[in-house]
């Protein structure tokens, strides 16, 4: 057989550059890697105790994933959130999870996993933690779109998840009222599975918007411009 008919098997996939994205990603949501700041790649390298290589890939990545700016002299930056862009988030955030959990609802969907992670939600409240209430409340939202049977919505809000997050670390009005927060979510599950679809709309437009206001004033926005369906009486 000739030695040009044999094909090599494709190398893996560099584990490095993966580790690199995730941990800059995070670095980036949880706000240890500020806002405005360059993304030196020397020094991250060194910080991560890996070659330039990966995190330069790593980092295109972030690029495209909108959570880094790419500047002319500058380099990379990490993307500043303001409040005209929180509002441009949010409004786009409020029509996907409508559409999310009228489908839920319509669809009878299975609200066992949603019940689970609501009492996660309630018990973290309950030890005003904070962080771990961000987290469920997330894992919740991503449960209703991952059984919405509806891939193209499911991409979009991926697409638009790591920015959210980005946001919701600013938002430290969130959660001041941490049983509040838990209450929300037992509303959201009656809607879901009476099937009443526009219950189920309406209550997670609440959800999203009971606290972001005050996070787009601070930031120089204006929070009239969220979409807050006030003739429907939701704010």
């Amino acid at each position: 057989m000739s030695d040009t008919a044999t094909r090599l098997a494709p190398a893996p996939r560099n584990r490095l550059v993966d580790i690199a994205y995730e941990r800059l990603r995070a670095g980036i949501i949880e706000g240890n890697l500020a806002m405005g700041s360059r993304l030196k790649e020397t020094h991250l390298a060194a910080e991560l105790q890996v070659s330039r290589g990966p995190v330069k890939l790593a980092i295109q990545r972030l690029v495209e994933e909108g959570l880094v700016d790419e500047r002319p002299h500058q380099g990379a930056i990490v993307r500043e959130i303001d409040g005209p862009t929180i509002v441009d988030l949010y409004n786009v955030r409020v029509g996907l999870e409508r559409v999310a959990f009228g489908i839920a609802a319509k669809q009878g969907m299975d609200t066992s996993e949603l019940k689970r992670l609501a009492g996660l939600i309630r018990a973290a409240a309950q030890q005003a933690d904070t962080l771990a209430v961000a987290r469920h409340e997330w894992a919740f939202h991503t449960e209703v779109f991952e059984q919405s049977n509806n891939p193209v919505l499911t991409q979009l809000f991926h697409g638009l998840e790591a920015r959210i997050l980005m946001a919701l670390t600013l938002d430290d009005e969130g959660f001041e009222n941490l049983s509040d927060v838990a209450d929300e979510y037992d509303t959201l599950i009656a809607a879901i599975d009476s099937r009443d679809e526009e219950a189920a709309m309406d209550a997670v437009q609440r959800c999203i918007l009971s606290t972001v206001s005050g996070v787009v004033t601070r930031l120089g926005g204006d929070p009239e411009l969220l979409l807050t369906n006030k003739n429907r009486k939701l704010s």
